[in-house]
């Protein structure tokens, strides 16, 4: 498993090819004491547009090799596709740490036998697709709540403002309805319903200023509670309340509000 350090090649090249600079904002927590206190995380960082994991892991990179990080050993959640396409699936390998992803309870393991120390995931997943790249977009699943629970850590809110410089929402015409059915049920209506989608994955301009922003995040419910017959409905409320904290942060960072 490779740590932050062994990766420092690898992300200064795609600093500089799309990052002029990392900068930490006021609002964000001290990163360097979590870091030091927690020695397992589960980090749940917002999406951005399509790209926008690239723009994250540019700045996950950075502001941990800067703030004590240099020996953590990173892991991500994604997409179980990518992990089928010709070529792309050796990059995502490499990114993720990961040959084959494990369900739940395997990515949990990771972080309580000490093989990783930190677990990334990014809630919105494919709902990317049809927002703007700034605003965060319904979480696909509250299960990386449970995640943290079963690794017995918090969550650390990650948040980039920067990527949304990569979108390109391209309108998409109700002629092409009879096609989009192919795609999954609820994509499908995202797309009918807003007759848009947001596919910036080319011509990607160098972004000026990456901001970061990091918050700790720990859940009010425990493991046991999920036990419970309103445990489903407690784990979303968690899941609900990071969405709306990472929306918190997102504004305040985009300057659209002001900390309180």
């Amino acid at each position: 498993m490779r740590t932050v350090e062994q990766f420092a090649n690898f992300s200064w090249y795609l600093r500089k090819s799309y990052v002029n600079k990392v900068t930490q904002h006021p609002y964000s927590d001290d990163l360097e004491a979590i870091l030091k206190q927690y020695p397992k995380l589960v980090i749940a960082m917002n999406h951005g547009p399509m790209s926008g994991p690239l723009a994250g892991t540019v700045g996950m990179m950075n502001q941990y090799y800067k703030h004590g990080g240099k020996n953590r050993k990173p892991v991500v959640i994604a997409w179980r596709g990518f992990y089928k396409v010709p070529l792309f699936k050796y990059v995502i390998q490499y990114m993720s740490q990961v040959r084959n992803p494990p369900n739940l309870d395997g990515f949990a393991k990771k972080l309580t036998n000490g093989q990783a120390t930190d677990v990334f995931v990014m809630p919105e997943g494919e709902n990317c697709s049809f927002g703007n790249g700034l605003d965060i977009e319904p979480f696909l699943s509250p299960r990386f709540v449970e995640l943290a629970l079963k690794a017995e850590t918090p969550i650390l809110v990650a948040v980039h403002v920067g990527s949304e410089l990569w979108s390109k929402i391209i309108p998409v015409s109700k002629r092409l309805n009879p096609a989009l059915r192919y795609l999954p049920q609820k994509s499908y209506e995202r797309i009918k319903h807003n007759g848009r989608i947001n596919l910036g994955l080319y011509g990607l301009k160098k972004i000026p200023d990456l901001q970061m922003c990091f918050k700790l995040y720990r859940p009010g419910m425990t493991l046991e509670d999920l036990n419970k017959p309103n445990g489903q409905k407690l784990l979303q409320q968690e899941s609900d309340n990071i969405r709306e904290l990472m929306q918190l942060i997102v504004d305040i960072v985009s300057g659209k509000k002001q900390p309180t």
